[in-house]
């Protein structure tokens, strides 16, 4: 980004101006140094002037909009039970603004040994209303990790007994204990599957309101479209 310089307006007129450049498109923006917000000429997005308190101004593009839709896409996969993708999409999003309380709560569904560190937190920033407090009961086990692993581990355990049994069997001369234990693992497994199942997360699919306004205002605009075309 090039150096900004002060532009003086017209004799007996104070106004100062800011000469930057556009964080976004690269032209060249005049602000009054007044000013904590204004928009470029050229391509019209927003930028934010930030008066440090030594007097030198500093240019920061106004990411609220790319944030929310982040937001937006952690919850669809946290929705999806996609842990890996979210908590890629959460390192960006709080590199973007730490200062929201919406990133700190998806931090305590995802990191659950610092929970309660990050939901004291998330009570000291405003919110986008993306992920609330009531969203970290909601999302707690959406990736089904507690199920997933009882699951895993009484497979596990049959495998390893069923195994054990055959040499003793026919050491023994047992052979009944073979069909024996493998009828009693099915049974267990096809209980933890079905305990696996009934735990499995049951979280609604997200909506948020200004998706919801934009669906009802293009649903009316149709419809004003079709009465029209009737006529």
């Amino acid at each position: 980004m090039r150096p900004y310089r002060r532009v003086t307006s017209a004799p007996g007129n104070e106004m100062t101006l800011i000469a930057c450049t556009c964080p976004y498109c690269g032209g060249e923006v005049k602000m009054e140094d007044t000013l904590l917000k204004g928009y470029c000429t050229y391509c019209g997005r927003q930028i934010i002037n930030e008066k440090a308190v030594v007097g030198k101004i500093d240019v920061k593009m106004d990411r609220s909009s790319e944030t929310v839709n982040t937001l937006k896409l952690i919850k669809y996969s946290m929705y999806d039970g996609d842990a890996y993708t979210a908590r890629a999409l959460l390192a960006k999003a709080m590199q973007m603004d730490p200062n929201n309380s919406d990133v700190w709560y998806m931090d305590a569904v995802l990191d659950r040994k610092n929970a309660n560190t990050d939901l004291a937190r998330a009570k000291q920033f405003p919110s986008y209303g993306i992920f609330t407090e009531q969203d970290v009961k909601t999302y707690r086990n959406f990736d089904n990790s507690g199920s997933q692993a009882v699951f895993i581990v009484t497979i596990a355990m049959w495998f390893f007994i069923l195994v054990a049994c055959i040499p003793i069997a026919i050491i023994f001369r047992m052979f009944f204990l073979i069909p024996i234990v493998m009828i009693v693992g099915f049974v267990i497994v096809l209980g933890s599957f079905m305990y696996k199942g009934k735990h499995s997360h049951n979280i609604p699919e997200p909506v948020f309101e200004d998706e919801t306004d934009a669906a009802k205002q293009a649903a009316y605009n149709e419809t004003v479209e079709q009465k029209a075309d009737q006529k």
